[in-house]
């Protein structure tokens, strides 16, 4: 193996992490797509096809209990509905038919919220980058520090809109605990991320028609409110191992790592 191989291998987090960062901020059009584009320069400079491989085999991990999928479904559109209704309750106007269209224009709006941003992202973040953080640490120490990377690096975007940006910034933080909880507990299947990411994706676009003005900014506030909530009760009630099951700290294991380098 030689030296560039080497030394990519044994600090790939930080080189992931520079170049997502520097490929998503310097390419607006290109920001979902440059953490994964980062993801397999670092993965085929550090790990060759075996890196590859192992993003691969994590972003199709479907074999995982049943009742992880119904919490990558449910919690995300539970989430999206209780906002829109709360929102209406503190003032917003009832969407209308035309506004929201019916309901089954969801399953037109998965796919392209999947391939909007999903994908890429939950490929790059936890099918490459968090199997490859330190084992040794506890997944909600892993989690924070994943988050608040995440923060920093939707900031350009979370910018655009200034009266967005703390509620927007806060709600990632938010959903990433809860996107991670979800990850741990279902073999550290970036599949069930993706899932998990799409659906909250897809009620976004399906009640953006009805959101303005202030109607959208307490959107976003209770958004945050939301997520912060729902991840502190998580937190509260798993402890720091996420209540996830020993195997998986087997499976991490299998992450080629700086160690094995020969």
């Amino acid at each position: 193996m030689n030296t560039i191989s080497t030394f990519i291998r044994r600090y790939r987090l930080v080189i992931f992490f520079l170049l997502a960062f520097a490929f998503s901020w310097s390419m607006p059009s290109f920001f979902a797509m440059g953490a994964f584009v980062a993801a397999l320069i670092v993965a085929v400079a550090g790990e060759g096809l075996a890196g590859l491989a192992d993003i691969a085999k994590r972003c199709s991990r479907w074999r995982v209990p049943l009742r992880w999928y119904a919490a990558a479904v449910f919690i995300p559109a539970g989430i999206g509905i209780g906002i829109i209704v709360l929102n209406v309750l503190l003032g917003a106007p009832p969407p209308t038919a035309a506004q929201l269209g019916p309901w089954y224009s969801l399953l037109v709006l998965f796919p392209i919220a999947l391939f909007d941003a999903p994908l890429w992202e939950e490929s790059a973040w936890r099918g490459f980058a968090l199997p490859r953080f330190p084992v040794r640490l506890a997944p909600l120490v892993n989690t924070l520090i994943l988050a608040i990377l995440l923060v920093l690096w939707h900031l350009p975007r979370a910018m655009l809109e200034p009266e967005l940006t703390l509620p927007y910034v806060l709600s990632a933080f938010g959903s990433a605990i809860l996107t991670n909880w979800v990850y741990y507990n279902a073999r550290e299947s970036a599949l069930l991320a993706i899932l998990y990411h799409s659906v909250a994706n897809t009620f976004g676009l399906y009640f953006s028609p009805m959101l303005a003005g202030p109607d959208l900014i307490r959107y976003f506030w209770l958004l945050a409110a939301f997520n912060l909530t729902l991840a502190a009760i998580v937190v509260l009630v798993s402890g720091s191992n996420f209540g996830r099951q020993s195997v998986n700290q087997e499976e991490r294991r299998q992450v080629i790592r700086p160690s094995s380098l020969k």
